[in-house]
């Protein structure tokens, strides 16, 4: 495997290289991942290239905007019935650094001549011939950005709108610790190019589905705060997910109301996809790393967003995380004139 973190010359052979060319991304994909693979799926059908992008989950419907998203194929997450993927000169990979997180599309790498890993999150240890990678970038968007601008790809404005949607999807519209000058550097040239941000702000991080207030309803209700206060943790319920068929992207908003809570250092967010098996979904402020938690527990992602499916009874699971979270919150040191404000005290 060779890694090529700088100057994406390997990488820009191998596109150049290969006709018939497949595209994929991790489970239940976020606005990162699906704009990377949108803009680079123009970019490499302005080339004449013959281009599939595979998808293990559904995509969220305020993402439909982005041109082409409706010819990406729609593949289950487990391969219960056998699907055999075509063959393929290339896989490209994005935003996925570990193989488990492909689901059936794991495949695919099996079914391709030359794979490209093209991701930014710490130490990928999917099996390739090519690992493009830097965790210093915001975003698999900002790092496309950045490949197109090195080797002078025309960025069209359905590709500006592509990764602005990435871009601004990972950092939380600009709010996340990983926005850096670089970040506002890429989404300025990227507005130049005329896209309406406004609607992709507005479809990313304000407009909702009424048929979700009831999750929202359930999550504000479970909300329980722990360690004075730095930690809180809320649930959505198997009844509510079965009954109102919440998607990821849906889901994943409620959060919002959890670590955004006056003093809360990192959240808890777990959501019970069959009876006693949970996706938890973890976020941090400033220097705490979540992804280390993720990581013991088989899990992984980003320093201040991280996550893991885990299986067993809601109560021990959630002593488990806690002790692990606490471990850290203890190792952090003092924030000078901190003041912390508590609502609400719960034991677990």
């Amino acid at each position: 495997m060779k890694n090529n973190q700088t100057d994406f010359k390997d990488m820009r052979t191998l596109l150049r290289d290969a006709q018939k060319i497949a595209i994929t991304m991790h489970l239940r994909p976020d606005g990162d991942c699906l704009g990377t693979a949108a803009a680079l799926r123009l970019a490499l059908l302005r080339m004449k290239k013959d281009v599939d992008v595979f998808v293990c989950g559904e995509v969220p419907s305020n993402l439909q905007y982005l041109e082409g998203v409706s010819e990406f194929y729609i593949v289950a997450e487990k391969n219960d019935k056998g699907f055999e993927f075509d063959t393929y000169d290339l896989l490209v990979i994005v935003d996925t650094a570990d193989g488990h997180r492909l689901g059936s599309c794991q495949a695919l790498i099996e079914s391709s001549d030359k794979v490209i890993v093209f991701d930014h999150h710490l130490n990928p240890t999917i099996r390739c011939d090519l690992l493009v990678s830097n965790p210093t970038r915001a975003s698999c968007g900002e790092m496309m950005f950045e490949y197109f601008v090195t080797h002078n790809v025309n960025i069209t404005r359905p590709m500006a709108v592509a990764l602005y949607t990435a871009i601004s999807s990972d950092t939380g519209c600009f709010l996340f610790p990983n926005t850096t000058a670089y970040t506002h550097h890429a989404a300025s040239e990227l507005m130049n190019k005329g896209i309406d941000i406004t609607h992709v702000n507005y479809s990313n991080f304000r407009v909702y589905d009424p048929k979700t207030l009831s999750g929202l309803m359930e999550v504000l209700k479970n909300i329980k705060f722990v360690a004075d206060g730095q930690i809180a943790i809320t649930y959505l319920s198997y009844k509510m997910v079965k009954k109102y068929k919440f998607d990821h992207d849906e889901r994943h908003r409620f959060q919002r109301y959890a670590i955004d809570a006056q003093g809360v250092k990192v959240s808890i967010f777990l959501t019970e996809q069959e009876r006693d098996s949970f996706n938890v979904s973890l976020r941090s402020h400033g220097d705490i790393n979540v992804s280390k938690i993720a990581n013991h527990f088989g899990g992984g992602g980003h320093k201040n967003a991280a996550g893991l499916t885990i299986k067993g009874r809601y109560k021990n699971i959630i002593k488990q995380i806690v002790e692990k979270v606490e471990e850290i919150l203890a190792k952090q040191k003092p924030e000078k004139n901190q003041t912390i404000v508590v609502t609400t005290t719960t034991k677990v």
